[in-house]
């Protein structure tokens, strides 16, 4: 009985979270309010060392984390078993390494095409010769990547609401509870860096950056794409608002469905076929689009299901999943008048495909690089010193929680 109410009442509270954002968004944006930009400048360059900072001292503990677990086994080899060995970080390897393709240069490869290719890229860039170890290039660019991010985050948030939030915005993501992907070897920090410069150029009226960035994050991972939805929505903004941008604008704004659309090139180039992706998706892991109240439902079973069976996967896959969706769009829809329209559509659009996934696993790892998240909960944090702290206590608990069952290799994906 419990889980049928539940499977009826919490894919509800999502929908209605979801309805009353997306009301907000178009209303804001059909019927604009003009706010003039912050006059605020500076902190860039810190907010940078800061993230730079924080992800060589995550980093540095890894490695102890790596001496401490795999005694007796040389560094390298201790880090290629930690980090390479449950989650999708040996495929960016390997496809740097070998590229894609139908053969079997590494196995599965015909499946990589899953996998999309500018961080693979990225690595063969700096790597040309194939000196450097693969598996320590690969984490070592993630504090860098990250400090990119951070610098962009910071100072698209200083631009809207001030230096104050901006400093709030950056605190609240280093502690979210995913965070630990930023310096894993993965592509969390690289699209996230993208992704907010991006914005940054857009509002900035730098439209030959804008493009260049918007088609690198299309590239990149395909909520990159929606990216496009954003820059849509603020030009429209713009224009209702009487101050019409240039015509080449709406190139930039094109330029993420463009590097979407070279990584459908890529499919046809390898296969003969411009979605194969999706095919060798459906058939291998059963993932296809779907709707985020059936992920509610489908996890909301397994945690059932699971529950004394395999206790570990009920936690970290299903319960996970839910809270993160459940949270994520209750907080869009908490700072739905606050939030720039652009930026909570886009919140939305990105929450609503990347949850809708069929049988998603990795709910945590998607959000952590939907930059709307941690500046909704800054902006609603502001004027609440001591809730805060308190807010941001309680985010580094989970935080370190994960990450503990990150480093132990539990069902963290």
């Amino acid at each position: 009985m419990a889980l049928e109410i539940l499977s009826v009442l919490l894919p509800l509270g999502a929908v209605l979270c979801f309805g009353w954002g997306s009301w907000q968004c178009a209303r804001r944006t059909l019927f604009p309010r003009f706010r003039p930009r912050g006059q605020e400048t500076g902190g860039t360059g810190r907010a940078a060392l800061l993230c730079l900072l924080v992800g060589a001292g995550v980093q540095g503990a890894f490695v102890l984390w790596c001496l401490c677990r795999y005694p007796g086994t040389p560094l390298l080899q201790a880090l290629q078993q930690q980090f390479y060995g449950n989650t999708d970080a040996r495929h960016y390897i390997d496809l740097a390494l070998y590229g894609y393709g139908s053969g079997e240069l590494f196995p599965e490869q015909y499946l990589m095409i899953v996998f999309f290719p500018l961080f693979p890229w990225l690595l063969r860039l700096l790597n040309p010769f194939g000196w450097l170890d693969w598996g320590i290039l690969a984490l070592a660019v993630q504090p860098p990547l990250f400090a990119a991010a951070g610098a962009g985050l910071f100072a698209l948030v200083r631009d809207r609401f001030g230096k104050a939030t901006a400093w709030r915005t950056l605190a609240l993501l280093l502690v979210s509870p995913a965070s630990v992907f930023f310096w894993s070897p993965m592509t969390e920090s690289l699209f996230l860096a993208l992704s907010v410069w991006y914005v940054f150029c857009l509002e900035r009226d730098r439209w030959g950056g804008a493009a260049l960035l918007g088609m690198l994050a299309g590239l990149t991972r395909a909520p990159g794409g929606l990216l496009l939805g954003l820059a849509v929505l603020y030009l429209v903004q713009r224009c209702r608002g009487g101050r019409r941008p240039p015509w080449f604008a709406w190139g930039a704004a094109l330029a993420p469905a463009l590097g979407l659309g070279g990584y459908f090139a890529l499919n046809q180039w390898v296969y003969g076929r411009w979605d194969q992706y999706a095919v060798y998706q459906k058939e291998h892991w059963d993932q296809g689009m779907g709707l985020f109240t059936e992920t509610i439902r489908y996890h909301l079973r397994y945690l059932f299901s699971w529950w004394d069976s395999d206790r570990t996967a009920a936690v970290w896959v299903c319960l996970t999943a839910v809270v993160c969706i459940l949270l994520a769009f209750a907080l869009l829809a908490a700072a739905a008048r606050r939030l720039p329209a652009s930026w909570l559509g886009y919140g939305l659009a990105y929450l609503a495909v990347t949850m809708g996934a069929t049988w998603l696993l990795s709910a945590p790892r998607y959000a952590v690089a939907l930059f709307s998240l941690p500046a909704a909960l800054a902006l609603l944090m502001q004027g609440h010193p001591r809730l805060t702290r308190c807010t941001w206590a309680v985010l580094l608990g989970f935080n370190l929680a994960y990450t503990g069952a990150y480093l132990t290799h539990s069902a963290i994906y």
